[in-house]
């Protein structure tokens, strides 16, 4: 256990570092500089990882490689591909059944993001903007997306699921890397970013609600690793679950009330709207023999 807390210390205190100082200089989380620096910290499980194994060479084994398999398990890598958008809309038609009122085809959060990065539409209707970003999500987002993932994916499922795995059974290894995962996200959360500031129960109930998200989540991400032996096909999964992840805010109505429900949708974060990646996640630990606590 001393190598896993080494890793998950290490991880933690570099990744949180480069938050700390984007905080410290006031940056907000959605700037550019800010931006870059949330992607190094995405790379620093990675980093530590590779320091640690630098450290004590054969004590931290990586449990996939970096062969792309995708002649043998083709099927797989389209799935992390589609899988999540498929899951993300179930999610946010869920949400949108319980909060009728906020969903719009007005798409006034597409027109509220272009403002936010001081763009205009030049005369294209916000719909076919709003179309053009579910083709993104379906197509090149994810695999962009794959190499901001894949630092985060060395670390937590190259390394730390596998280690938990030789001590203990499928659903408790996930349950302890969706913990950690999930307090790995705390600079983050606790400056508003996934689920606002002004949810009721901040931010308890986020930190509920992002460990259920990184739980669920996990177990998809371990199960195409498992299946393909590679890294690359759960931070290609890991990349298209950020690169549809807001496909319902574009359906919703912005306002005060919207932002405060975040906590529950239309993201997969949502207690609501992230219900089928748990539905998905139950079936596949269900289905495993190494299950039980």
């Amino acid at each position: 256990m001393n190598k896993i807390r080494n890793f998950i210390f290490l991880s933690f205190g570099l990744s949180w570092t480069i938050w700390l100082l984007i905080w410290l200089l006031g940056m907000k989380l959605g700037e550019p500089i800010s931006q870059v620096g949330t992607v190094l910290a995405m790379w620093m499980p990675a980093l530590a990882y590779f320091i640690l194994r630098k450290i004590e060479p054969g004590h931290y084994p990586l449990k996939a490689g970096f062969k792309i398999t995708f002649r043998k398990n083709w099927k797989y890598y389209l799935l992390a591909i589609w899988l999540p958008a498929l899951l993300t809309v179930l999610g946010a038609g869920l949400y949108f059944l319980i909060f009728r009122s906020q969903f719009s085809l007005e798409f006034a959060s597409v027109e509220d993001m272009l403002k936010a990065v001081r763009a205009e539409p030049q005369g294209v209707p916000l719909g076919l903007i709003a179309i053009f970003q579910v083709i993104a999500a379906v197509t090149y987002g994810p695999i962009i997306n794959t190499f901001f993932a894949l630092g985060e994916e060395i670390g937590w499922r190259g390394y730390l699921y596998p280690a938990f795995r030789e001590k203990f059974s499928s659903l408790y290894s996930h349950l302890l890397t969706g913990l950690i995962w999930s307090l790995w996200h705390l600079p983050l959360n606790l400056q508003g970013y996934n689920f606002g500031s002004t949810y009721w129960g901040v931010p308890w109930l986020g930190l509920v609600a992002m460990f259920v998200f990184c739980f669920s989540i996990g177990v998809l991400l371990s199960f195409m690793m498992e299946k393909t032996g590679s890294l690359w096909a759960p931070a290609l999964l890991h990349g298209a679950v950020n690169a549809s992840a807001g496909l319902g805010i574009l359906f919703q109505i912005p306002s005060e009330q919207s932002l405060s429900l975040r906590i529950l949708g239309p993201t997969p974060l949502g207690l609501f709207s992230g219900l089928p990646f748990v539905i998905v996640a139950l079936i596949i630990l269900f289905k495993r023999k190494d299950s039980q606590l």
